[in-house]
């Protein structure tokens, strides 16, 4: 093709013309497979280069279109240094310092698709850029909900390659901004008000429909993200805070792992694997080649319909379908990795582990996993996952070595149980049993503690989110995805939104209080979680409805264990730490009361 320039063509005409011809030459390319098509399209892209200044914003787009260039060609000719070449255009293009984050995680994304479908080693810097971006993006929101609204438009995408973003985030923003404020309050103003700025800059320039507007818009917005950034290298520049934002190192995440190793189980569309972190040295990487993502998501849906069956089955009638499916999860899941931690870690059985899933493996109860088989010499069943370790799980690595370093602080303790056994009207249905069970909780709790329980028609929004800010204990009762009081619903982010520091432990002995939400899947968004991220250090709460005449016998027990060592006057601390323990000695015990289904709803998270 014989190209003729005008050079009397102002430059962003040139650019476009340059961009559309060099388009139309790869397209030819891939359908004809003539070589110079794509030489022509690769020098009309360094040409574009060459007439733009370092910091031109249409370069970013010149670096875009070489990719589009380099990436057919390997495809077809297998050179590889025409990946390597894409790979460069695709880190100068994410890393480009004119365009919005956006804009470079999109770049990022199509960056990680192309290592990793090409093998490229260039893949785990790629995910690294994109979780950098997508932080910087989230962090200049200036709430916890408009943070959760920024993460939409990406989280599908970015499922698979971040964990907990949205715990991580609010965790890491919560004291560093918090502390600046007391070392650099003038810095720490700066940084707040240009993250309100970008935010509203960002928010705008989407809604702007006018071209000429959306440009202003978006070179506003531009100018904005560049002193945002410079902003962060300044707060950066201070010794303490040469972390600022930045996720923690191996090093830090590790003293997660103090006091039993944690297991995180990762799943994507290219391979199933177990990361345990243990309590000193190297991680260990666990490979589990006969699981696949879409096996994770068949294992889901026959869990639920196996709960579902079982709730409705007679108490007699074996749960076989749901026997098979705790076999499975410990065949094809658990079992190489307790091969690792038994004859590698060495780990002593009953020694404590942690439990880290993401994707689609926080929709499965990996801690009951069971080989529900009878041991070769017929002397009894062969043990199961909580048999040989008390299991606890951990949203990410970061919540659990919060949680840790909160506990250092002790405060006098206080008790509280919260209960609504008759909503109002409209809000949800009855649970006959909640006073009966907060009577039976208030006779368990040591009398050293300052005991209260708010009931009925005290069960209100306000009084509850009072009294979990007071009190260092609490066993409440909620429902579906939020708490239900006598006047409003108390949901997960009016929780988010109260800091309690001295918050200890919660017993949430209801329904669903442990299950994510289905648009984010892997962030372990709920009741929970969310307790575990406003402050308390321990949590307890279920995988699916609890049968209401069913949880008494659970709680009784736990509290039983939780309370054996603690006599009234003795003046010993009560330790919410004990909780993962009380709890699986708990669900042992009421093996001959409460049917399968029910023993294994109950979950433990924190410390």
């Amino acid at each position: 093709m014989e190209i003729q320039m005008q050079h009397n063509l102002n430059p962003q005409t040139l650019l476009v013309a340059l961009f559309s011809l060099s388009s139309a030459l790869c397209s030819r390319f891939t359908r004809t497979l003539k070589n110079e098509d794509v030489e022509e399209a690769i020098d009309l892209c360094q040409k574009s280069l060459a007439i733009l200044p370092s910091l031109h914003p249409e370069k970013y787009y010149s670096y875009l279109w070489l990719t589009n260039a380099y990436l057919p060609r390997y495809q077809i000719q297998h050179n590889p240094a025409d990946l390597s070449l894409a790979v460069e255009n695709f880190r100068l293009a994410s890393g480009h310092p004119t365009q919005g984050f956006p804009h470079r995680i999109q770049t990022a994304l199509h960056w990680v698709t192309a290592a990793e479908s090409h093998q490229h080693d260039s893949a785990l810097e790629a995910y690294q850029v994109c979780l950098e971006l997508f932080d910087n993006h989230a962090m200049t929101r200036s709430s916890i909900t408009s943070r959760r609204e920024a993460t939409t438009a990406f989280h599908v995408e970015l499922m698979e390659q971040g964990r907990g973003q949205q715990w991580s985030l609010a965790s890491r923003l919560k004291t560093p901004v918090e502390d600046l404020e007391s070392k650099n309050s003038k810095l720490a103003h700066n940084y707040l008000e240009l993250s309100k700025r970008v935010s509203n800059a960002a928010q705008s320039s989407a809604t702007v429909t006018d071209r000429a507007a959306a440009g202003r818009a978006a070179t506003e917005y531009r100018r904005l993200t560049r002193q945002w950034e410079a902003v962060v290298a300044e707060i950066r520049d201070i010794r303490a805070f040469s972390w600022f934002l930045l996720p923690p190192l191996y090093e830090d995440l590790q003293a997660a792992a103090r006091q039993g190793p944690v297991i995180i189980h990762i799943a994507s569309q290219y391979s199933c694997s177990a990361i345990i972190i243990p309590t000193s040295g190297e991680p260990h990487h666990v490979p589990l080649p006969s699981v696949t993502l879409a096996d994770l998501k068949t294992l889901k849906n026959r869990f639920t319909r196996a709960i579902r069956h079982a709730s409705r089955m007679n108490p007699r009638e074996s749960r076989t379908d749901l026997i098979v499916l705790l076999q499975t999860i410990w065949d094809e899941i658990m079992l190489p990795i307790v091969k690792v931690l038994e004859y590698v870690l060495e780990l002593k059985h009953c020694s404590r582990i942690w439990l880290c899933p993401t994707a689609a493996f926080t929709s499965i109860p990996l801690h009951a996993a069971n080989p529900c088989q009878t041991k070769a010499d017929r002397s009894g069943k062969e043990p199961c996952l909580e048999d040989l370790y008390i299991c606890s799980y951990t949203p990410t690595l970061s919540a659990l070595v919060r949680s840790r370093q909160m506990m250092k602080k002790r405060v006098p303790p206080s008790f509280v149980a919260i209960g609504q056994g008759q909503p109002g009207a409209g809000k949800g249905k009855a649970l006959l049993t909640v006073d009966s069970e907060l009577e039976l909780v208030h006779k368990l709790v040591p009398a050293t503690a300052n005991r209260t329980t708010i009931s009925g028609d005290a069960a209100m929004r306000t009084g509850a989110l009072e009294a979990l800010e007071k009190n260092t204990w609490d066993p409440t009762q909620p429902y579906n995805s939020h708490f239900v009081m006598r006047d409003e619903h108390l949901t997960l982010l009016d929780i988010l939104e109260k800091d309690i520091p001295h918050a200890k432990f919660a017993f949430l002995s209801a329904c669903h209080t442990a299950i994510g939400d289905e648009k984010t899947p892997d962030e372990v968004i709920h009741l929970a979680a969310g307790l575990q991220f406003s402050g308390f250090k321990s949590v307890i709460g279920t995988l699916w409805e609890v049968h209401d005449g069913v949880a008494k016998h659970i709680v009784e027990a736990f509290y039983k264990y939780m309370f054996m060592d603690l006599k009234d006057g003795a003046g010993v601390v009560m330790d919410c730490s004990k909780a993962a323990w009380a709890l699986n000695c708990a669900t042992h015990a009421v093996k001959t009361k409460v049917l399968l289904e029910q023993r294994i709803v109950f979950i433990h998270i924190g410390v």
